[in-house]
């Protein structure tokens, strides 16, 4: 029963819902920390500052973890070894550019201002910079489907910066500033112990090529569009708020969605674990592999968060309390949160349809979906906060914009793929009943008494 129970606990999946568990509940916590000691003001500019040096790292993390992982996953290990290599040098030329990017921003616009551009100027760069080492380690972990390597790395990582905060508030020092040294000290320390630990590949540096790194940057090129597109659609509802009601109101609603973790934490879990076998079959020949894993995955995750969706519609209350503590209760972080669990019942398709799509070699049909994705969500927040000039109306336009999304991705998919609605429906509720007797079963085999000896 140990074996078994050890066995179940390394498995990828279970190792990669840990990471991702791990990683959010880290995040939560650093969170609720900073919304309960930084005015409403203050939370504003970090948001900010996030989500910029957050849309640097998907273009980078877009460039390269999908077609990585893609040519990587099965690979010879010649092979392994020249994939690694050339992935490290676009990495550091990707980094470089936006490192001297930061700097001629930084001589332009100066570093004399003290909110969140100031933030961006002094440590935009740095950021990127030190988190390179474990990026590409957590890339090169996903690849082989060590996720209990990726779990220690970002246990380190989020735990560091928790640490940090608790510090820094114990010992009554918090301040915007002494945060971003958290976050980039936390990172600097993990990317350290990962490069003394040999997990991240750097050695294949010298095996790169020439040929391997333009087929990377082929397939990057539309992959990075995903990506970036992917995060600014995320981030565009930031800038938005920011710029045209202020840091308070984000506070506010980075608040109710800063929950949506709960359905995040499961869906990068599967894609995770998904994405390379996925890939395998591909490479292999085998659609039919690649249409029952999305049918599998997609079908589950959309099963399993209609409670959770119910639940937190009725209960939205309770996390804006906890996370942000008294002074955010009575705010619209209830109600946005309850728009955002109606939206989420499409997130397990949608996102395995775009990886999907990545997989068949078709990212340029992702990229346009996600594109498209964000031209209606930016028109919508714009004319609902012109409109209302209320974040309501900027929770509203998202509904539009996922649906926009769910069918132009599901019928492109479509012309590669044997798919219906209705096939990833019945495949996930039969994967559900069969989840729920395999736990029975061994609930019942572990609680049922032994039989005594003779």
């Amino acid at each position: 029963m140990i074996a078994k129970l050890k066995s179940y606990l390394s498995s990828p999946q279970v190792l990669s819902l840990a990471g991702n568990l791990t990683v959010s509940a880290m995040s939560i916590v650093s969170v609720s920390l900073l919304f309960r000691a930084l005015p409403a003001r203050e939370v504003g500019q970090w948001i900010l500052f996030l989500t910029v040096v957050g849309l640097a790292d998907a273009f980078r993390a877009g460039f390269l973890t999908t077609a990585f992982i893609r040519a990587r996953s099965g690979a010879t290990p010649e092979r392994a070894a020249e994939v690694t290599g050339s992935a490290w040098a676009i990495a550091l030329v990707i980094t470089a550019a936006l490192g001297l990017l930061n700097v001629g921003a930084w001589l332009l616009l100066s570093s004399g201002d003290s909110g969140a551009t100031g933030l961006l100027l002094r440590w935009f760069g740095v950021a990127l910079a030190v988190g390179l080492p474990h990026f590409m380690a957590a890339a090169l972990m996903q690849s082989d489907m060590r996720f209990d390597r990726i779990l220690c790395i970002r246990l380190l990582s989020q735990g560091l910066f928790v640490l940090g905060l608790v510090g820094l508030i114990v010992s009554g020092r918090l301040s915007l500033e002494l945060v971003v040294y958290s976050y980039v000290g936390a990172s600097l320390l993990t990317s350290l112990l990962v490069l003394l630990l040999g997990w991240t590949g750097l050695g294949s540096l010298g095996r790169r090529s020439a040929a391997c790194v333009r087929e990377l940057a082929h397939f990057g090129k539309y992959s990075v569009g995903s990506y970036v597109g992917a995060n600014l659609l995320r981030s565009s509802d930031t800038f938005i708020i920011n710029y045209m009601l202020g840091p308070a109101p984000l506070a506010v609603y980075n608040l109710a969605w800063r929950f949506m973790e709960i359905i995040e934490i499961p869906l990068r879990s599967f894609v995770a674990t998904a994405m390379p076998a996925m890939s395998a079959a591909f490479n292999q020949g085998r659609l039919q592999e690649v249409a029952r894993l999305l049918r599998k995955n997609a079908g589950l995750l959309s099963w399993c968060f209609v409670p959770v969706s119910l639940g937190t519609i009725l209960l939205a209350d309770v996390p804006i309390y906890l996370i942000g503590g008294p002074k955010y209760a009575g705010t619209e972080a209830a109600n946005l949160l309850r728009i955002g669990m109606v939206l989420a019942l499409l997130y397990p398709i949608d996102r395995f349809v775009g990886i999907t799509l990545d997989v068949v070699n078709q990212p340029q049909l992702n990229m346009v979906k996600v594109f498209l994705m964000l031209a209606v969500n930016v028109t919508g927040d714009v004319t609902a906060l012109l409109l209302s000039g209320s974040v309501y109306g900027v929770a509203l336009a998202s509904l539009p914009t996922g649906i926009a999304g769910f069918l132009f991705g599901y019928v492109n998919l479509r012309k590669h793929l044997p798919l219906s609605i209705r096939g990833i429906l019945a495949t996930g509720l039969s994967e559900l009943r069969q989840l729920a007797r395999q736990v029975v079963y061994k609930a019942a085999a572990v609680l049922k008494p032994r039989q005594e000896l003779p």
